[in-house]
């Protein structure tokens, strides 16, 4: 949590920190309560409050997060800073930072966070400091002050994410409804006008109805079926006819406005399903329920993925565990945190090294799933959970479980 910060900066050994990249950057909205931004940077000296150096143009924007301000083109004037450089673009846009740093009093080992390009960021960081000596920039690699303080939420942050599960449950039955107000025929579901209804209209559909309800998504979603289904990660063909008795993999991953994710899945097979995808579905379901049974603050989020390999293993499926790289079978971990990005602290991993215990503030997914293409087919469950400040658990996805999705 936010609170967190200030000792997670003492735990590595830094002075401060330098948040830079744009509003776009988890780290930036964090810090800024989901602004947005464009070229600002957010300072914070150890023990200290937190500083926004914005433009103008975003003043309003700025004085919305409470934060203490600075003036980007009153104090770092951006053509000023390029006529005294001579037109180097490096050199002034390093002098913007290594004077940000001096003016609130950043000095020592500084982390540096946000999005940029890597080998601008590279170069900009050594023209930092060439220009003073009295700050080390230091750069973190997977386990960073904001990865581990966003890993956990407070309860103004669950507020936003069970907002966004509320919405986002309520596009999916929105989809679900408008597929079956379709009939159905030779197999195929059929539009008004007598052509075959497409993955992408339905892509079509649910993208107007998130947007009606002021979310967005920032890496589209998976509405994949048949084969396609049977590998975890693909979106899905457009061009597609959705077919009667195919699995149908819909993970759904919207954002709200403050930048919050959700995430479920669910796999739907219209009409009728095939005993082997009724057989894996149901198996799926099973573990998903005992996982689902026995989270706990305090468990290893570890055991949780052994608990699910166990499970899979003993019904003849090869798993990510058992035959690492595995393409069928039980191929991935079992879930991960959410928040402003998709895949967060912490991992359901049973990897080397992940000690990782639940607790309150967790925001999670659980998504165990097996994946046939060979046969045509696969099937993936996935709900969002949370454990508030008192430990409690909080359901956040809200939505059927319903394998077929009965047709006209």
């Amino acid at each position: 949590m936010k609170h967190d910060i200030d000792r997670l900066l003492a735990e590595r050994n830094l002075d401060g920190l330098l948040v830079m990249g744009g509003g776009h950057g988890p780290a930036m909205r964090y810090l800024t309560n989901g602004a947005f931004f464009e070229g600002a940077l957010v300072l914070k000296k150890r023990g200290g409050e937190t500083t926004l150096v914005h433009g103008l143009m975003e003043r309003d924007t700025a004085e919305a997060t409470g934060l203490k301000l600075i003036g980007r083109d009153q104090h770092f004037n951006g053509y000023e800073l390029l006529r005294e450089f001579e037109g180097d673009r490096l050199a002034a846009d390093a002098a913007y930072l290594a004077r940000a740093m001096e003016m609130v009093g950043l000095t020592g080992r500084i982390g540096l966070y946000g999005l940029a390009d890597a080998g601008s960021a590279l170069a900009l960081v050594g023209k930092v400091q060439e220009m003073t000596e009295a700050i080390e920039l230091v750069g973190e690699h997977r386990d960073t002050v904001f990865s581990q303080a966003m890993e956990t939420k407070d309860d103004g942050e669950l507020a936003e994410l069970e907002k966004a599960g509320v919405l986002a449950c309520q596009v999916v039955g929105e989809v679900q409804a408008f597929i079956q107000s379709h009939r159905t025929r030779n197999e195929l579901v059929i539009r008004a006008d007598g052509e075959p209804l497409t993955i992408g209209d339905v892509k079509n559909f649910t993208r107007n109805r998130l947007y009606t309800y002021g979310m967005a998504e920032d890496h589209g979603h998976i509405f994949a079926q048949g084969r396609d289904a049977g590998v975890p990660h693909n979106h899905g063909d457009l061009s597609m006819p959705l077919r009667l008795g195919q699995s149908i993999v819909f993970d759904f991953y919207p954002t709200v406005e403050s930048g919050y994710y959700h995430d479920m899945t669910r796999t739907w097979s219209l009409g009728y399903a095939t005993d082997e995808v009724v057989e894996a579905w149901e198996q799926t379901k099973e573990i998903f329920d005992r996982v689902m049974g026995e989270m706990a603050v305090g468990r290893p989020t570890r055991d949780y993925q052994l608990m699910t390999c166990d499970y899979y293993e003993s019904k003849g499926h090869k798993t990510a565990r058992s035959h690492p790289g595995t393409e069928e079978g039980y191929v991935h971990s079992l879930g991960h945190g959410i928040g402003l990005e998709i895949h967060e602290e912490p991992r359901f991993s049973h990897a080397a090294g992940n000690n990782t215990l639940v607790q309150p503030g967790h925001v999670v997914t659980i998504e165990p799933g097996l994946y046939y293409p060979s046969r045509g087919f696969g099937v993936r469950i996935e709900d969002a959970v949370a454990f508030n400040e008192a430990g409690e658990l909080v359901w956040l996805t809200r939505y059927p479980y319903d394998l077929v999705v009965p047709m006209r």
